[in-house]
C-alpha cells in the first residue's frame, strides 16, 4: 500500500466490523473550562474530552481511534517470527500506536502524573496489526490544559530503539491521530490562499463514491475541525500549515464512543523514522466554535515564511531517489546519498503555505567538497485538494515538482557555507505556494534552508 494512504486506516476496521471494546477513561486533567481524560490500559491515549455539562466527544469503538500517537515506518510488509497478524491487515508496515493493536492488547503504561494541569503518560506501544507485539521503541504524551479558554496543548515524543537498522523511506506520520464521535461530523478548515484575511470556511468532504473515506488537504490557516450542526466541536491548530488527512466514516450525526460511526482528522507529516531517532512535535486543541479555534490560530500564527534547521529534526524533509548519514544529525545534517552514485539527489520539503511576495529568495546552508549547483523547486496553488482515490492522489504528488517552476544556482566548494538563490521573479513564482524541493549533488550536506529575503539574518525553526 502507498505509504500516503495509511493515515487511518485503523478506523476501517472497526466501521467494517463494529468493534466495541469496552471504553472508559480513568485518569483525568481537568479545570472549570474543559476536562481531558486518558485511558492507562490503553496506553494513555485519550479517550475523553468535554466541556462542563456537554457529552465526550472522542470515539472509541476499537484501539485504533481515540487521540493517540501513530507512525508508520518500513518494512513495508512487517512480521515478526513467532508473532500472529491480522489477515485485514496483512500488508502493513511497522506501525505502532498508542493505545493498542487490531487483537484488542492494550499498550502498556510505564509511567504516568498529573501535576499543575498537566498530565503525562510513557508508554511502550503495540503493533497495530500484530497481536501482542510491542514496538521496540516509547512514546511520551504531554497535555497541558491553557488558560484562556477550553483547550490544551498536547506534546507528545517518539524514542525508537529498533534492532532493525534499516533507513527506511519516508512514510506519513499522522502528529496526532483524532478521532471524534459521530454528531461531530462537519470537517471544516479554510483552504484559500489569503489566509486570516476573513476568506470563507469550507467543509472538506469525500463524495463517498469509493470505499475509502478520507480526504488529503492543505489548511492554509494551519487548522481544521470536527463540529456538529450547531457549529461547535473540537479543532486542532498546528505550528504552520500542513498536509491534514479527514473525513467521516459511517452514518453521520448518531453515535457515542463506542459506535463504529466516527469522524477524522490528522495533520500529516512525512518523516523518516530512523532505528535510534528522537522525534518531537506539539498542537494545540480548542473546544468550542468555529470562530473561537480559528482565534486560536490565528493568536498562534507565525509571523515569517517557513524556515528549517537540521540539526535534531528532518521536519518533514525527504527524498525521492537518496537517503542520508542518519541520526542523529547535529554534525552532519542532511547528509545526502544517492540511490545511483553520482546523480542528484532530490530533497523533498513539507507541505506547508507562505506568499511568493514575503519571501522573495531561499538561503540554503551546506557543505560540499567541490563546487556543484543546486536547483530549487517550488509548488503552487491549489493547496491540497486534490482527488479522494489513494491512487489518483499518489499520481498527482508525482506532477508536483516541475522545471518550469525551478531556478538553479551555482556554489562554490567550502563548509557550512550559505548559497542564496533568488525566487522574486522567476516565471510562475507567485501568489500562494505550498512547497519546496532541492536538487544537490550526491555527497552534499545540507544544514538549513529558510525562506526570507535573502539577508543574512539567522533563520528560525520549523
Amino acid at each position: 500500500m502507498d505509504t500516503k494512504t495509511l493515515g487511518a486506516c485503523c478506523c476501517l476496521a472497526a466501521v467494517a466490523a463494529g468493534a466495541g471494546a469496552q471504553q472508559t477513561a480513568d485518569t483525568f486533567v481537568e479545570n472549570a473550562a474543559i476536562r481531558v481524560g486518558v485511558n492507562l490500559k490503553w496506553g494513555g491515549a485519550i479517550t475523553h474530552v468535554s466541556v462542563p455539562g456537554g457529552p465526550n466527544i472522542i470515539n472509541s469503538a476499537d484501539l485504533g481511534r481515540q487521540i493517540q500517537q501513530s507512525y508508520y515506518s518500513g518494512p513495508p510488509n512487517y512480521q515478526r517470527e513467532g508473532k500472529r497478524k491480522s489477515p485485514a491487515w496483512s500488508g502493513f508496515p511497522w506501525n505502532p500506536i498508542q493505545t493498542g493493536d487490531a487483537y484488542h492488547n492494550g499498550s502498556k503504561v510505564l509511567e504516568h502524573r498529573v501535576a499543575n494541569g498537566e498530565l503525562y503518560v510513557k508508554t511502550v506501544p503495540m503493533l497495530w496489526p500484530m497481536d501482542n507485539d510491542p514496538g521496540e521503541c516509547v512514546m511520551e504524551t504531554w497535555i497541558k490544559l491553557l488558560p484562556g479558554g477550553s483547550k490544551f496543548s498536547y506534546r507528545a515524543r517518539l524514542t525508537n530503539a529498533r534492532s532493525d537498522k534499516t533507513q527506511y523511506r519516508g512514510s506519513s506520520q499522522e502528529v496526532p491521530a483524532v478521532y471524534v464521535n459521530g454528531p461531530w461530523h462537519r470537517l471544516m478548515t479554510y483552504q484559500g490562499d489569503k489566509p486570516f484575511t476573513g476568506g470563507p470556511i469550507t467543509e472538506v468532504r469525500n463524495a463517498h463514491s469509493e470505499g475509502w473515506p478520507w480526504v488529503n488537504y492543505l489548511p492554509t490557516e494551519a487548522w481544521a475541525a470536527l463540529v456538529n450542526e450547531q457549529g461547535t466541536g473540537i479543532g486542532v491548530v498546528v505550528e504552520r500549515p500542513m498536509e491534514f488527512h479527514g473525513g467521516f466514516a459511517g452514518q453521520r450525526g448518531k453515535g457515542g464512543e463506542k459506535d463504529g460511526p466516527t469522524g477524522y482528522m490528522s495533520p500529516i507529516a512525512t518523516e523518516i523514522l530512523d532505528h535510534n531517532l528522537v522525534y518531537e512535535y506539539h498542537c494545540t486543541f480548542v473546544v468550542g466554535s468555529l470562530e473561537q479555534i480559528r482565534a486560536e490560530a490565528r493568536r498562534l500564527a507565525p509571523k515569517s515564511p517557513p524556515s528549517w534547521r537540521f540539526d535534531t529534526a528532518r521536519h518533514g524533509w525527504y527524498y525521492a531517489n537518496g537517503r542520508d548519514a542518519g541520526y542523529p544529525l547535529a554534525e552532519r545534517g542532511l547528509a545526502v546519498i544517492a540511490d545511483k552514485p553520482g546523480e542528484a539527489v532530490r530533497l523533498l520539503g513539507p507541505n506547508t503555505f507562505w506568499r511568493a511576495e514575503a519571501a522573495g529568495a531561499v538561503r540554503i546552508r551546506l557543505t560540499s567538497r567541490v563546487a556543484g549547483k543546486v536547483r530549487v523547486y517550488w509548488r503552487g496553488t491549489p493547496p491540497l485538494v486534490a482527488s479522494t482515490r489513494p491512487s489518483e492522489y499518489a499520481r498527482w504528488r508525482e506532477t508536483w515538482w516541475d522545471a518550469a517552476r525551478s531556478v538553479e544556482a551555482s556554489f562554490p566548494s567550502g563548509d557550512k557555507q550559505w548559497v542564496t538563490v533568488k525566487l522574486a521573479g522567476a516565471p510562475g513564482y507567485e501568489g500562494g505556494l505550498t512547497g519546496l524541493a532541492l536538487d544537490v549533488p550526491d555527497g552534499v550536506a545540507v544544514f538549513e534552508v529558510t525562506l526570507g529575503s535573502g539577508s543574512a539574518a539567522r533563520p528560525g525553526r520549523s
